[in-house]
């Protein structure tokens, strides 16, 4: 009898902790198991969106999910095409960062039901829906507001000679290059813009650019560029003129951007912690893919389109977690 009742109970567990999942590990919705993810990168030619890669993958596979990277390199045409091939191969969603954000509702069109996460490359606000479509990444203007408050901080000059190096066309570089710019002009102190082009995030063009300027013979107190490598560039042409550098500012805390800043070369950089960013990543497809909305999300807007990550002013000495 004893024996008859020691089975029922036993069969009773079963079934109650087959009916709560067994009470040992979390549903598919958080885990993320069985999960596939589709990664569209614009290039892998930078440490910084290596890095951010790496953290994608590393915080999919945490979760149970499977990431696979299609790099376009900087070819709009060949990454229309890869999402066309991620579509037919069925993923459970698409993080995007765009080669060019103009393409952004297209690629929306084309990823139809799948969730589509743009990352680090903010498109338009009109193309994005709320909670199936939405953007990941830093507030740019943020950007811009580190670097001019770092100008104004350690600079006592009433008058000043700025340089600005934009990245390729679209939000991302007019967010970064207009609140820079706001922040000089409110603080009351005379700012003459002795330079204004695009180099298109790359180093080597931004070293012609500078090159270009400096036989002006203009004087520049301060370089802003959109990104690091573009800054960089600007440092190689003074060098290579003999020029004292002015204050060069960057932004993302590149490997080589960092090492200019410790040899005394940059001055600061707008930092963008890739881990924490890869993170919100998957943590944002993964609501997606479940049908939940992503505002429960730290730094989701209420709108339920966009997720930011913060950015840091580095200088030198702080570990970023990079």
């Amino acid at each position: 009898m004893f024996k008859k009742f020691i089975k029922m109970m036993l069969v009773l567990t079963c079934f109650m902790l087959a009916a709560t999942g067994c009470g040992m590990t979390t549903n598919e919705s958080q885990s993320g198991n069985g999960k596939r993810i589709a990664v569209l990168v614009q290039t892998n030619d930078d440490s910084f969106t290596r890095n951010l890669i790496s953290s994608i993958k590393d915080a999919a596979s945490e979760k149970g999910a499977t990431a696979d990277v299609y790099n376009s390199e900087q070819d709009s045409e060949k990454q229309i095409k890869q999402l066309k091939k991620v579509v037919k191969k069925h993923y459970d969603a698409v993080l995007i960062r765009p080669v060019d954000a103009d393409n952004a509702q297209e690629m929306i069109a084309l990823a139809g039901k799948i969730p589509v996460v743009f990352y680090n490359f903010q498109p338009s606000k009109s193309v994005l829906k709320a909670n199936q479509d939405v953007y990941v990444g830093p507030e740019e203007e943020m950007a811009g507001r580190l670097q001019a408050n770092y100008v104004l901080k350690h600079t006592n000059k009433q008058e000043l000679n700025v340089a600005i190096l934009k990245g390729q066309r679209g939000l991302v570089s007019e967010k970064r290059t207009n609140t820079f710019k706001e922040t000089l002009e409110k603080s009351g102190r005379n700012i003459n813009y002795v330079f204004i082009d695009s180099a298109d995030w790359e180093e080597e063009p931004a070293e012609h650019q500078m090159e270009l300027f400096l036989k002006t013979g203009q004087p520049c107190d301060v370089i802003a560029a959109n990104n690091d490598d573009m800054a960089l560039g600007a440092i190689k042409a003074f060098k290579k003129a003999h020029k004292k550098l002015p204050i060069v500012c960057g932004v993302d805390a590149s490997t080589k951007g960092k090492a200019k800043i410790r040899a005394g070369e940059m001055s600061m950089t707008a930092a963008q912690p890739t881990k924490i960013q890869g993170e919100k990543c998957i943590e944002t497809a993964l609501k997606l893919i479940d049908g939940k909305k992503i505002t429960d999300i730290k730094g989701a807007t209420e709108d339920g389109l966009y997720v930011y990550t913060n950015l840091k002013a580095f200088t030198g000495s702080q570990d970023l977690n990079n």
